[in-house]
C-alpha cells in the first residue's frame, strides 16, 4: 500500500511512528516482515528484528577479554522473536495496530501481536527536527595527556564498525559499536556469549573544549569532558531492514546502563576522547563545529602535532574498582586520601605518581602536605608534572607560615571524609567540617576511620531506579508476561561494595549503618576496623535494636547518626520516660512530644548560645528517644525531662541531651504543592500572581534601594541575611560596597531560582512553625495557638555578639482563621483550616504551632499524616490565602499498613539499603 507519492514527500516532514510486533515464526526475516506489513498497513522506514536478550539473572562480564576461550552455556532461556518497526506515518501505524487488534495480521499462519509502547502517546507525534552529524567507521581512543603534546592511550575501540554522532536533536554525543560479550550466571562456570551493541553517551554541555588536528591524515577531534559519560549496552539486533536514507529516532528496545567495559578502566579514569576519521567527512566536521560554537564550546587548533603513546599498563586488567593508590610506606592515611582525591578528580595522572613525588611528601609534615594537596585539588585543569608542582606549593607554604595555621574545630564539629561512587568510578573528596553526631563524638579517637559513602550517577546526579534496574521491551513483556525488573551491573557493583566492603588507602572499609536521610540520598556510613574497634562493637554501643521490622530497625540505628549538638548531660534518674501518651480513637495526640523544665531549657540555650532569645521547644535525641520537648513548668520532683512512650525507639543508656533543631523565626514560603491545593480549594490564581509580582519587584529593587533591601533581608531571609542587614543599617550601600552587593545578588539569585523551580513565593503573613501540644488541654478541637516572632535589627546585632540593655521582644499573637499545611501535601484535606485563639497560659510558647489534645483526630495527623516529633508546618493568616469556604476538606486516611515483621529481632542487612 506504500505509494510512490508518499515516498516523494519531503522526508523530514514525515512523522516517525514506532510499533513493536511479535508472534511470528523465528524463520521470518526482517525483509519478510517489512514486505508483509507494507502490504497490509503502509510504508516502513526500518524494521529491527531480535531473537536475543540479556538472559535472566545474568550479568555481562567485562573481565573476560577473549570470549573465544570461555566455556560456553547455550541452554539459557531465550526470548521469543520480536521486531521494532518504524512506519512512515501515524496512519500506517494506526492501521497496523487496529488490524492486529482484529486478528487480521496473519503471517505464515501466525497472528501477529502488537504493542505501541509505553511512550506511544508522546512518540506518536515525535519526529526529528535536525539530523545528527554522523561520522562512520571512526577510530576512537580514550586516554589522558602526559604533556600538552603527548596523548596516553588507555583504550582503543574496535578497528572497524565504530560510529560517532553529534546530535543537536537532544544535545548528546554518542560512540556506537558492537562486540561479542560474555555473560556470567550465578554459581555456573559456563558463560553465554552474545553480540551486544554498546553506547558511550555524553552531553554537549559536558564538553570542556575540543581540539582539532586537521593538517594530516586522519582528521582528529580531541574532546575533553567535564564528567564521565553514561555507558549502555543492549543485545544486538539479529536482522535489520532499512529503507530510509536519513536518520531515525531510536526504538523502544531498552538500552541498559552498565559499568566500565574497558579492561583498564579507561572510561573511569580518563576524560579525553580522541576521534579520528576520514577527510571525506570534512563537510560534516564543519557543520558539527558550527553547532558546537552555537553551544559555546571552546575550540582550539593546536599548531603542534599530538604524539600518541600507549599507557604503561595498556590493556592490563585493573581489579581495583576505584583505581586508587592504596598505600605507600611512610605516608599517613590522611595524605594518601588527598593524593587519591587528586587522581580521581583528574588533576594528576596516576602515572605521574613517581617515587620522587612520594619522597617529596615524606620530606614535609602532614600539616604542610595537607594544605598543599588541598590547594592543588582546587585546580580546574590537569597538571603534567606532579612532583614539580607539589614542590612549588610546598615552598610557597613554607615561605608563608601564616597559611599553615589551621582553625580549631568546635566541640560539636568534626571533619568527615566522603567517597562518592558512580557506576564507573569513585571520587575521594577532601574532608569537610560538619556537625557531629553521637557515634563520632564517642569514637573521636578513631574518627578518621569513619567514611561516608554516597552512591551517585555520573556527573554527581542522583542515582535513580532506572540505573539499578531495567525492564524488557514492552512487546517482550507482553509476549512473555515478564513484568519484573532485572538488575543491572550497576546494581551488582553497589551490592558488592555494600556486602563485601572495599579497600582504600591501605584500609578495609565495611558497611556500618545509615540514617533515614542518608537512605534518601543513597548514602551510608562505612568504618575501617582496627585491633580495638570493630563494626559490631560500635553497633552494640549504640543500643539494643530489638525490632522485628527491618526498615524500622535500620531507621533506629540511623537515629544515632543524626547531626546534633551535644548540650547537657541528664542522668536517667532525672528523666521520666513514662509520661502518659494522650490516645483516643486509635490516634496518639501526643505522638513524638514531651516536656522540658524551664531551668534545663535555659541550660540548653546557654550551651547553644541562644540565651538572649531562648527557644520554646527543641527537637532532641536522648538515649533511645527522639522527638520534641516543649518548655513547661515542672513539679519540683527532680524530674527535668519528661518523655512519652511514643518517643522511645530503642534501648540505650546514653544520657547526653542532643539537639537537632529548635524553634526560631522562619519566614513563610509557598511551594508548588501548596499552591496547587489552595487553587483547588478556590483560592483565586490572581492572588498567587500578585504575591509573585510583589516578590519579584522587591528582589529587583533591592540592589538599588536600601530600604527595600533591608525589608527583604529582615522579613524573608531569616538568619542568612543578618550580616547584610547590619551592613545596610551601618550606612553601607550596595552601589559602593562590592561585598554587600555580592551578598544581595546571591540572595536575589537564590530566591528567584527557588521561585522558578519550586514556585517558592514569599508570604509576609506566614511562617514555618514547629508543631507542639497544648499540655493544659485548654484548646478545643479546631483551634490552635500561634505566637510568632517578628525579626528586628536588634536581634540581628544580638546574634553577632552585641548586647542591648533591653532586647525587644517583638512577638505577635495571631487571632483569626489560619490555613496550615505540612510537606509533602498532595490531598485537598492536607490543607487544614483552623481558628487561632489567644490563650494567656500559652504565651511562653513562641514560634510554635500549638495543637489541641481534644477532638476525635489530631490535626497534625489530618495534615499529611504528620506527628509532633519535629515536623514543620506552613501557617498563613493572610485572608487572601484562606479558601473561601473557610473550612477544611475531609482529611485523607493516613492509617499506615501493617508492618512486615520477621519472626525474631533483626539487624539491618546491607541488602535492605539496596
Amino acid at each position: 500500500m506504500g505509494s510512490l507519492g508518499a515516498q516523494e514527500r519531503d522526508q523530514k516532514e514525515l512523522v516517525v511512528s514506532q510499533v513493536s510486533f511479535g508472534g511470528f515464526d523465528e524463520r521470518v526475516s526482517a525483509k519478510d516482515l517489512t514486505d508483509f506489513l507494507e502490504h497490509e498497513a503502509g510504508l516502513i522506514w526500518r524494521c529491527r528484528m531480535k531473537n536475543s536478550w540479556t538472559p535472566p539473572e545474568s550479568y555481562p562480564n567485562y573481565n573476560v577479554l577473549d570470549v573465544s576461550d570461555v566455556p560456553r552455556k547455550d541452554d539459557y532461556p531465550k526470548v521469543v522473536p520480536h521486531a521494532f518497526v518504524h512506519f512512515a506515518t501515524p496512519d500506517a501505524a494506526k492501521r497496523a495496530i487496529n488490524a492486529a487488534g482484529r486478528c487480521e495480521l496473519i503471517l505464515d499462519g501466525h497472528p501477529l501481536r502488537v504493542n505501541s509502547g509505553i511512550d506511544s502517546s508522546s512518540r506518536i507525534n515525535q519526529r526529528r527536527t535536525t539530523d545528527p552529524f554522523r561520522f562512520v567507521d571512526v577510530g576512537v581512543e580514550i586516554g589522558t595527556l602526559a604533556s600538552r603534546d603527548e596523548f596516553l592511550v588507555a583504550w582503543k575501540g574496535p578497528k572497524s564498525g565504530v560510529d560517532f554522532l553529534i546530535d543537536p536533536f537532544d544535545g548528546c554525543c554518542r560512540i556506537l559499536f558492537s562486540k561479542e560479550t560474555a555473560f556470567t550466571f550465578k554459581d555456573i562456570k559456563e558463560m553465554a556469549v552474545i553480540k551486544c551493541d554498546f553506547k558511550v553517551e555524553f552531553l554537549v554541555r559536558d564538553i570542556n573544549e575540543v581540539k582539532l588536528f586537521t593538517d594530516r591524515y586522519p582528521l582528529v577531534m580531541l574532546f575533553q569532558l567535564s564528567s564521565t559519560p553514561w555507558v549502555y549496552y543492549r543485545t544486538a539486533d539479529d536482522d535489520i531492514h532499512v529503507t530510509a536514507s536519513f536518520s531515525l529516532l531510536d526504538d523502544e528496545d531498552p538500552w541498559i546502563r552498565t559499568t566500565d567495559f574497558t579492561p583498564g578502566g579507561a572510561i573511569s579514569r580518563c576524560s579525553l576522547y580522541r576521534i579520528s576519521f576520514s577527510p571525506r567527512y570534512g563537510r560534516i566536521l564543519e557543520k558539527s563545529l558550527a553547532y558546537l560554537r552555537e553551544r559555546r564550546i571552546a575550540e582550539h587548533w593546536p599548531k603542534r602535532p599530538l604524539a600518541v603513546l600507549e599507557e604503561p599498563e595498556f590493556s592490563t586488567l585493573m581489579l581495583d574498582p576505584f583505581f586508587s593508590v592504596q598505600y605507600k610506606e611512610g605516608i599517613s592515611f590522611s595524605i594518601m586520601f588527598l593524593v587519591d582525591a587528586l587522581v580521581h578528580k583528574g588533576i594528576v595522572n596516576q602515572h605521574q605518581l613517581s617515587e620522587e613525588f612520594f619522597a617529596l611528601l615524606r620530606s614535609q609534615s602532614d600539616a604542610v602536605n595537607e594544605i598543599a594537596l588541598r590547594h592543588i585539588w582546587a585546580y580546574k585543569t590537569p597538571i603534567f608534572d606532579a612532583r614539580k608542582r607539589l614542590k612549588l606549593v610546598q615552598d610557597w607554604l613554607l615561605k608563608t607560615p601564616k597559611l599553615l595555621k589551621s582553625s580549631k574545630l568546635l566541640d560539636d564539629s568534626t571533619e568527615v571524609r566522603r567517597l562518592v561512587i558512580t557506576p564507573t568510578k569513585a571520587y575521594c573528596l577532601p574532608p569537610e567540617v560538619e556537625l557531629s553526631n553521637r557515634v563520632l563524638r564517642n569514637y573521636k579517637e578513631v574518627a578518621d576511620r569513619f567514611l561516608r559513602v554516597t552512591f551517585m550517577d555520573e556527573g554527581m546526579q542522583p542515582l535513580n531506579n532506572n540505573v539499578l534496574n531495567y525492564y524488557v521491551a514492552p512487546i517482550v513483556k507482553e509476549l512473555t508476561s515478564n513484568s519484573f525488573p532485572q538488575k543491572t551491573t550497576v546494581f551488582r557493583r553497589v551490592r558488592n561494595i555494600l556486602l563485601d566492603g572495599f579497600h582504600l588507602c591501605g584500609r578495609r572499609y565495611s558497611f556500618l549503618a545509615f540514617s533515614s536521610n542518608q537512605l534518601r540520598d543513597r548514602s551510608a556510613w562505612f568504618f575501617a576496623e582496627d585491633s580495638n574497634t570493630s563494626v559490631m562493637a560500635i553497633r552494640n554501643w549504640m543500643g539494643k535494636f530489638a525490632n522485628k521490622n527491618v526498615a524500622k530497625c535500620a531507621a533506629r540505628m540511623g537515629q544515632c547518626f543524626s547531626s546534633t549538638y551535644a548540650t547537657v548531660d541528664v542522668p536517667l534518674d532525672r528523666a521520666n520516660p513514662l509520661l502518659p501518651d494522650i490516645e483516643r480513637n486509635g490516634y496518639v495526640f501526643s505522638d513524638g512530644i514531651g516536656k522540658i523544665i524551664p531551668e534545663l531549657a535555659t541550660e540548653v540555650a546557654e550551651k547553644l548560645q541562644l540565651t538572649e532569645n531562648p527557644p520554646s521547644a527543641y527537637q532532641i535525641r536522648y538515649a533511645g528517644f527522639k522527638g520534641v520537648v516543649a518548655v513547661w513548668p515542672g513539679d519540683d520532683d527532680g524530674i527535668r525531662l519528661s518523655l512519652r512512650p511514643s518517643m522511645n525507639k530503642f534501648e540505650s543508656s546514653h544520657t547526653m541531651l542532643e539537639v537537632v533543631s529548635w524553634t526560631r523565626f522562619q519566614p513563610g514560603f509557598l511551594n508548588r504543592q501548596i499552591v496547587t491545593l489552595l487553587s483547588s480549594l478556590n483560592v483565586p490564581d490572581s492572588v498567587f500572581a500578585s504575591m509573585q509580582d510583589s516578590m519579584i519587584y522587591k528582589l529587583n529593587q533591592m540592589l538599588v534601594d536600601t530600604d527595600v533591601a533591608f525589608d527583604v533581608l529582615t522579613s524573608s531571609c531569616a538568619e542568612q541575611g543578618n550580616t547584610a542587614a547590619i551592613m545596610l543599617s551601618a550606612g553601607f550601600k550596595p552601589q559602593m560596597e562590592p561585598h554587600l552587593k555580592a551578598m544581595l545578588s546571591c540572595i536575589r539569585s537564590a530566591q528567584l531560582g527557588d521561585l522558578l523551580a519550586k514556585a517558592r513565593i514569599f508570604v509576609p503573613k506566614g511562617r514555618w512553625l514547629m508543631g507542639c501540644l497544648d499540655e493544659l488541654g485548654v484548646l478545643e478541637h479546631g483551634q490552635c495557638f500561634i505566637q510568632s516572632s517578628i525579626p528586628s535589627l536588634e536581634n540581628c546585632f544580638m546574634k553577632h555578639g552585641s548586647r542591648f540593655s533591653g532586647l525587644k521582644k517583638n512577638r505577635q499573637v495571631i487571632v483569626g482563621t489560619v490555613a496550615i499545611a505540612k510537606n509533602p501535601c498532595l490531598h485537598p484535606g492536607d490543607i487544614r483550616i483552623l481558628e487561632a485563639v489567644d490563650v494567656p497560659s500559652l504565651h511562653h510558647l513562641v514560634d510554635c504551632l500549638v495543637f489541641p489534645q481534644n477532638g476525635d483526630r489530631p490535626h497534625a495527623n489530618e495534615a499529611s499524616g504528620s506527628d509532633l516529633d519535629g515536623d514543620l508546618y506552613f501557617v498563613t493568616w493572610d485572608e487572601n490565602l484562606i479558601p473561601p469556604a473557610k473550612k477544611s476538606w475531609i482529611p485523607m486516611d493516613y492509617t499506615p499498613a501493617e508492618p512486615k515483621l520477621q519472626p525474631r529481632a533483626v539487624t539491618p542487612r546491607v541488602s535492605d539499603l539496596i
